[in-house]
């Protein structure tokens, strides 16, 4: 299953601010995550680098972003579900 969630041509600002939002709900999940799920050091230590990794992400896209000296850019962003055999085994 596929959805697809992002798929125009922004202004820079509205790239940043979108992109930015949505890395705001992934570091969330993740915090969220580390306050109520995770019972293992290794768990937490997993989500605490994964939000480093998407930080540093947004960081590089957002400079990149204003380095080009564009006026706008493309996003395209989709959202693949799937359901292999082995999960939830």
């Amino acid at each position: 299953m596929d959805i697809e969630l992002i798929n125009g041509r922004f202004s820079i600002a509205e790239a940043e601010q979108l992109l930015s939002a949505i890395v705001k709900v992934k570091i969330s999940f993740h915090e969220e995550k580390i306050r109520t799920i995770h019972q293992t050091e290794e768990d937490i230590k997993h989500s605490e680098k994964r939000i480093v990794q998407l930080q540093e992400k947004l960081r590089v896209a957002i400079q990149k972003l204003k380095e080009n000296h564009q006026p706008f850019t493309r996003i395209q962003a989709h959202i693949e579900v799937g359901f292999p055999p082995d999960i939830g085994q």
